[in-house]
């Protein structure tokens, strides 16, 4: 119940935005600042402020997606917004104490200028971030595992990772044709997708069968598998938070069926002997087994049986208890989770949180790989980092 706790702090926030937008305008478009332009940018604003709520509301009405589209990308245009006044204000609170305090700037020129720069600059960096989230990139990595492949004639295994695409309101059919054209360029041996499909809502999703005929369509020899992530669950989001379901949180099966028809194997917490050459397993995701009220495996009992002559890869959601897979014996830990933080600065402060946030880490004898994501969660922005499919290049040694 965070975001209940939360809203008077929003409120206020929002209320330092206005003050400081009703000064601006004051100065820089008189006819917005009095009077009835005064009231139509209020009224505006405020439909953007409220759309948060409103977008949780209204469930089962076909306009609740074009909401959540709007809401989604208000939170992150208010980060941005709330982040460029607390910089201006605090230039402007500081420059008081110097010379510059009887100059122009101080003057309603002065506000408008610097006030107008401000908007500039958060537009610029919004309508970035927005046709930056438009773009997926190809990412190649390289790693070397000193254990036999088994394949007669190959040395190397080439796996497509991906990881969060979140189809639901912000991420649909446009994003996924992207990102299946880099997974047929990869030629891939193996496609992996380490959680967050979904986007906690099936019914948000447009045209689902459209999407699955396209995940069907990559083409791999050992086919496409996948683990659960924290959001392929339904539950009602409110600004990023999570609110109980009446009758307690149900796995919609409309997920497993669009995975079967998209010709995605779900791996929960099991391991497969592919190719007769090594071991795939696919965890289950702690936040999600959670509200589903299941348990996970600890690595060294989900990997109690396997030979470790033979190569271990393991697809978990989040890259977490990496010192325990490299005990358990596991060669390779693909992840997602993290969109390395998505939008700056949260690409920074992520290195504080994760081990190894985004990108490749030895930990042992184990390799941790964990994509950035081919979709984005909430505001469809991407600033500092990259919607990405991953080609992964292990070459094997026998040691």
């Amino acid at each position: 119940m965070a975001a209940v706790f939360l809203a008077p702090f929003y409120l206020l926030c929002n209320a330092y935005i206005l003050y400081w937008m009703i000064r601006w305008l004051h100065a820089a478009v008189p006819v917005l600042g009095k009077g009835a332009g005064l009231i139509l940018v209020l009224a505006v604003y405020s439909f953007l402020m409220m759309s948060l709520l409103t977008s949780f509301l209204v469930r089962r009405h076909p306009i609740r997606r074009y909401l959540k589209k709007i809401s989604d990308q208000w939170l992150g245009s208010f980060a941005y917004i709330l982040g460029i006044t607390l910089i201006l204000d605090a230039g402007h609170r500081i420059l008081l104490l110097t010379w510059l305090a009887d100059t122009w700037l101080y003057s309603r020129g002065g506000m408008a200028f610097c006030g107008s720069l401000g908007a500039a600059g958060m537009a610029a960096v919004v309508i970035y971030g927005i046709h930056h989230a438009g773009k997926i990139s190809l990412t190649r990595y390289q790693v070397k595992i000193s254990k036999k492949y088994a394949v007669e004639g190959k040395r190397t295994m080439r796996i497509a990772l991906l990881a969060d695409l979140h189809l639901g309101s912000s991420v649909g059919k446009k994003q996924v044709e992207r990102m299946t054209e880099l997974v047929g360029q990869c030629e891939p041996d193996l496609v992996v997708i380490a959680g967050d499909l979904f986007d906690n809502d099936f019914s948000s999703i447009d045209d689902p069968e459209g999407i699955a005929r396209l995940l069907a369509g990559m083409k791999s020899r050992l086919g496409t598998w996948a683990c659960w992530g924290n959001h392929d669950i339904n539950e009602r989001i409110l600004a990023g938070f999570t609110f109980p379901v009446p009758g307690g949180v149900q796995v919609d099966p409309r997920f497993e069926a669009f995975l079967r028809q998209a010709k995605i194997h779900m791996m929960n917490d099991e391991v497969r002997l592919m190719d007769e050459s090594f071991y795939l397993a696919g965890r289950k995701d702690p936040q999600r087994i959670e509200k589903t009220g299941e348990t996970r495996m600890e690595p060294a009992e989900l990997l109690n049986s396997v030979d470790r002559t033979l190569p271990v890869l393991v697809i978990d959601h989040q890259p977490k208890q990496l010192k325990e897979l490299a005990a358990a014996g596991v060669d390779l830990d693909l992840s997602g989770h993290t969109h390395n933080g998505q939008v700056f600065p949260g690409n920074l402060f992520l290195r504080l949180m994760w081990k190894n946030p985004c990108g490749v880490r030895k930990i042992g004898d184990m390799y941790s790989v964990v994509t950035s994501g081919a979709g984005f969660w909430g505001p469809g922005l991407r600033i500092g980092t990259d919607n990405e499919v991953v080609l992964l290049e292990v070459e094997f040694r026998d040691s």
